[in-house]
């Protein structure tokens, strides 16, 4: 009988006669225990490495993003260059125009032409200059330098006792330099030493 009297206090009877459930809070609270040092440790090194992999992610974007600025100036460079030796072609295209301009205001002014004619002709070949200088075209000055096989060609030698060797002594045909670019070298003749010496 003492065995009866044995009340089990969470199903029993309240003074009322209903019978009481254990508290369900009482459960949750068991379930919900504070997180272990292990699992804050763990949570602290997986928001260490999003945070490094967050870094990775941005330097890469930064450098994507200069890389990309970097393209764009050097393309802008590259066809600002393009368009410098396109329109040196077209100059170097002008340039025997010119020639024979030159070489007809020779002439004309060793005959009998008409001096209007040549004041005319000259105004138009000193006009197409005036144009071609501005966008970048420079005359090679030749004469009396030493010769630079890169700024001319050397189509002739003679010999000259007088003026050191490799001397320009005649130019025949003028060279340019568009932009800083020999479009044309200076066709000139040479000096060399006798070859008695």
């Amino acid at each position: 009988m003492e065995h009866d009297q044995a009340v089990d206090t969470e199903t029993a009877p309240s003074q009322s006669g209903e019978i009481t459930q254990p508290d369900s809070e009482d459960k949750t609270e068991a379930t919900t225990a504070e997180p272990s040092v292990s699992e804050i440790e763990i949570s602290q090194q997986q928001i260490a490495r999003m945070n490094e992999e967050i870094q990775t992610y941005k330097d890469r974007w930064m450098r994507l993003a200069a890389e990309f600025d970097n393209y764009k100036k050097r393309t802008g460079r590259e066809f600002g260059t393009l368009v410098k030796n396109a329109n040196g072609s077209l100059i170097g295209q002008l340039l025997p125009a010119i020639d024979n301009m030159e070489r007809a205001l020779q002439a004309a002014q060793t005959t009998d032409a008409t001096r209007t004619f040549v004041e005319g002709f000259e105004m138009i070949r000193q006009q197409l200059m005036d144009t071609l200088r501005r966008e970048g075209l420079q005359d090679i000055d030749a004469a009396g330098q030493p010769f630079d096989p890169n700024r001319h060609e050397a189509i002739m030698t003679v010999e000259d006792a007088e003026r050191p060797a490799q001397t320009i002594v005649d130019v025949i045909e003028k060279g340019y330099v568009f932009n800083e670019r020999v479009i044309r070298p200076a066709k000139v003749i040479v000096t060399r030493r006798p070859e008695s010496e």
